[in-house]
């Protein structure tokens, strides 16, 4: 196998709307496309660290594909010393790897003429489930779920806010609260606990990421799942997680944890456990979401995934439709997705 054509593409998109979290306020997304030409097919990657979430910075990203491009330029190499070489030069920075693992996935089902989820899994699924957004979804859009940004209003007014959104959407519509680490664990049991008259589905990260004892504690005093984001970084921190019995869901972001194969590692390790499992975006345009896509019906998650974010972007490729909470897999070779190049 042979890269005949080694492209990085930077972007910088705006949100349509300023974005806040309990931690940060996001007005922008940046990150690089990669593009990868192998005899006549064209495979493409996306590398974006999110500030608050990624350790690493964009130019150690630039540096890292740097690195690997003159390793292999001008070289013919087999298709499995390319994954090695791809996990050597990216050893600490997964969103590089979750890029490079992207293209190069692109192009080998593209070769095999098939769906990137089929050519990595026979069984894999043609749909996935996904949850809306409050602010972005409508209460007839469809959707099962809805996550809510919460954690940077007094207690009293997320209670009204949950009031309002139960009778916007319906009691049957189940919610998922994301703290984005804003609590302690005090002020996290009387959270959960009011929360507990709602129709929550869990509530993500509600302590910081490395209080895993804390996590462990406030799982006792209350019923809701608590899912874990920022604390799940790669294997070890799922190893961690598990040892300290912090979590009762997974919520995994490849950019973040490192594309195709760490994030296996992790499902496979969270299903022995018997902890649910969720892939999410990390914001980032169609590229990677379509990763991620692919990812989720190759390890085939029931879980609704937290994909249906290309709407919070200004400009974007074409992206699958959203029918009913389902997003269907591309049915064509690859991630699904051609740019002119």
């Amino acid at each position: 196998m042979k890269i005949n054509q080694f492209t990085v593409i930077p972007y910088s998109i705006p949100f349509v709307k300023h974005l806040q979290t309990a931690g940060n306020i996001y007005s922008h997304r940046e990150g690089i496309w990669l593009n990868l030409k192998w005899k006549n097919h064209s495979g493409w990657g996306e590398a974006a660290p999110l500030s608050g979430f990624s350790n690493e910075s964009l130019k150690e990203v630039h540096y890292a594909l740097e690195g690997f491009h003159q390793a292999i330029d001008g070289e013919s190499i087999e298709k499995e010393d390319l994954i090695s070489l791809v996990k050597i030069h990216t050893a600490d920075i997964p969103s590089a790897r979750f890029a490079l693992e992207t293209a190069v996935f692109d192009l080998l089902a593209k070769e095999a003429g098939k769906p990137l989820s089929l050519y990595m899994n026979s069984h894999a699924f043609t749909d996935i489930s996904v949850n809306g957004i409050t602010g972005i979804h409508m209460c007839g859009d469809g959707f099962k779920i809805i996550k809510v940004k919460v954690g940077f209003r007094n207690l009293f007014d997320e209670i009204e806010n949950m009031e309002h959104l139960t009778q916007s959407y319906g009691e049957n519509v189940q919610f998922r609260l994301d703290l984005n680490a804003a609590l302690d664990l005090p002020r996290a049991i009387r959270f959960c606990k009011e929360m507990e008259a709602f129709n929550i589905d869990y509530i993500e990260q509600p302590l910081p990421a490395h209080e895993l004892e804390d996590l462990s504690e406030l799982r006792y005093h209350t019923n809701i799942p608590i899912a874990l984001d920022e604390s799940l970084t790669d294997f070890g921190s799922a190893e961690n997680i598990i040892e300290e019995q912090s979590a009762d869901v997974f919520i995994i972001k490849p950019m973040v944890s490192g594309g195709f194969s760490e994030s296996k590692k992790i499902i496979q390790l969270a299903k022995e456990e018997d902890i649910r499992i969720v892939i999410t975006s990390s914001l980032e345009t169609n590229i990677g979401r379509l990763a991620c896509l692919h990812m989720a019906a190759a390890n085939e998650i029931t879980e609704a995934c937290g994909l249906a974010t290309g709407e919070f972007l200004k400009e974007d490729t074409v992206t699958p439709t959203i029918e009913n909470g389902m997003l269907q897999i591309p049915d064509c070779p690859g991630i699904g997705l051609e740019l002119q190049d």
